[in-house]
C-alpha cells in the first residue's frame, strides 16, 4: 500500500516537472508571438513577433486620402498609439515570474476578435476630413432662363461637389490596410437643370394693357413691380403669390405715393397703380389655364381690363396667387413701353395648357407674340 503511494506520488512529480518543463519551452517559444489565425484587414498575421506585427500594421494603416489629383497625407499618431496599446493588451510582456507568465501564455485565446475600425481613431480622422469640405465642396449653380431682346436666353448651371463624411469613415474602414484610400463626394445635381430650362419654349399666356405715362408717380410704381417680377421662375406645382414676390410697397423700396381704390374712393397710398401690374398677369395667368388660388376684385371698375376681370392686392391683406400645375418650370416675364405694360407666361405646353392662337389684351393687344406694341 506504501509502494502504490509512493509510486503515484514519484508519478505526479514527475508530470509536473514534465508540464514546467514543456510550458517552458512553449512560452520561450510562444510568448512573443501572435497567436494562429491572427488575420487582420484580411492579412493573416499569425505567428508574427509583437515588434513584427506592430510595423507591419503601422505601415499598413491608411497614409493618405484622395479625390481625383490631389492627395491629402493623413496623421495617425492617435492611432498608432491605439495600436500599440491593443497589443501591450493581447501581448502583454513577462511579468519576472516564469511559472506566472507561462501559465497566462497556456491561456492566451487561440483566436483573436479583430474589430472592422482596429487601428482608426474616428475623432481623429474626422478632425482632418472636415476641413476638406472647403477645398473640396463647390455649391450647385442652376441653370437660368430670361427672356431678353425679344428670345429666350439659357445658361446650363454646373453640378456640385459635397464631401461625405460618413460614407468616406465608411470606405476606410471596409479599405482597411490599403495605403489610399479615395473620397466619397456626392454631386449635388443642377436645380434646375439645363434640361428643366429647354423644356420652357411655348407662351401659354400672354396680355398687354395700356397706362397713362403722364401719371408719373403712379407709373413709377408699375413699372418698378413690372421690373420685380420679371424673369421670375416658378417651379412644377409652386404657388406664386404677388405679395410675397413684390414685397411690401414703401417709400424705403421705391414705391411713390399715387392714386388707389378704398372702399369705393380714391385715396392717395405707396404703390398706387400696381394692382394693373397683377391685373395683367391674372389675365395671362388665365389665358394659360393655371389653377387661381386666390384674386380679388376692386370695389370700383378699372380703366385697364374689363368690369369683373382686374386682381386687386393689398401688401397684408388682399393677394393673387396662383399654382403653376403644368409639366415643367414657368417663367413670367414682365415689360413695360411708353404707355403699355406686357406679360407673358413662357411653360411647357399640354392639352391641359395649350399654345393659345394670339396674344391678348385691353383695349387692344400686340400684332404678333414677339412685336411689343410701340
Amino acid at each position: 500500500m506504501k509502494k502504490s503511494r509512493l509510486f503515484i506520488g514519484v508519478l505526479l512529480l514527475q508530470l509536473c516537472l514534465t508540464f514546467g518543463i514543456g510550458n517552458i519551452v512553449v512560452y520561450g517559444h510562444t510568448n512573443d508571438r501572435a497567436p494562429d489565425g491572427l488575420v487582420i484587414w484580411g492579412h493573416d498575421y499569425s505567428g508574427m513577433s509583437r515588434t513584427e506585427l506592430l510595423e507591419l500594421l503601422q505601415r499598413r494603416v491608411p497614409q493618405a486620402l484622395f479625390y481625383q489629383d490631389q492627395e491629402y497625407p493623413l496623421n495617425l499618431d492617435v492611432s498608432y498609439e491605439e495600436i500599440e496599446e491593443w497589443l501591450d493588451e493581447k501581448f502583454p510582456g513577462p511579468s519576472g515570474f516564469w511559472f506566472t507568465d507561462a501559465l497566462q501564455n497556456l491561456l492566451r485565446p487561440f483566436k483573436v476578435s479583430i474589430p472592422r475600425d482596429f487601428g482608426l481613431d474616428k475623432d481623429e480622422i474626422f478632425a482632418q476630413l472636415q476641413p476638406l469640405e472647403e477645398k473640396i465642396n463647390r455649391p450647385m449653380i442652376p441653370a437660368t432662363i430670361q427672356f431678353a431682346e425679344g428670345r429666350l436666353l439659357r445658361t446650363d448651371g454646373q453640378i456640385g461637389k459635397k464631401l461625405d463624411l460618413d460614407r468616406t469613415w465608411q470606405r476606410i474602414i471596409d479599405q482597411s490596410g490599403e495605403k489610399k484610400i479615395e473620397l466619397v463626394v456626392n454631386d449635388i445635381p443642377s436645380l434646375p437643370s439645363k434640361e428643366d430650362m429647354a423644356k420652357v419654349n411655348y407662351i401659354l399666356g400672354d396680355y398687354t394693357t395700356y397706362f397713362d405715362p403722364w401719371d408719373e408717380a403712379r407709373t413709377s410704381n408699375l413699372r418698378l413691380a413690372a421690373e420685380t417680377i420679371d424673369n421670375y421662375l416658378i417651379g412644377p406645382d409652386e404657388s406664386f403669390s404677388f405679395n410675397d414676390v413684390v414685397g411690401e410697397r414703401t417709400a424705403e423700396t421705391g414705391y411713390r405715393p399715387a392714386y388707389v381704390f378704398v372702399d369705393n374712393e380714391l385715396v392717395i397710398d405707396d404703390g398706387g397703380g400696381i394692382c394693373q401690374d397683377s391685373s395683367t398677369l391674372y389675365q395671362a395667368v388665365r389665358m394659360a389655364r393655371l389653377s387661381i388660388l386666390e384674386r380679388h376684385s376692386h370695389s370700383m371698375p378699372v380703366a385697364y381690363v374689363l368690369n369683373g376681370q382686374d386682381a386687386t392686392v393689398a401688401y397684408g391683406l388682399l393677394d393673387f396667387r396662383f399654382r403653376n400645375d403644368t409639366r415643367g418650370y414657368l417663367l413670367i416675364s414682365a415689360r413695360t413701353g411708353p404707355n403699355w405694360l406686357r406679360v407673358q407666361l413662357f411653360g411647357l405646353a399640354d392639352e391641359a395648357h395649350p399654345v393659345p392662337y394670339e396674344p391678348s389684351g385691353y383695349p387692344v393687344y400686340p400684332a404678333g407674340w414677339y412685336i411689343d406694341p410701340f
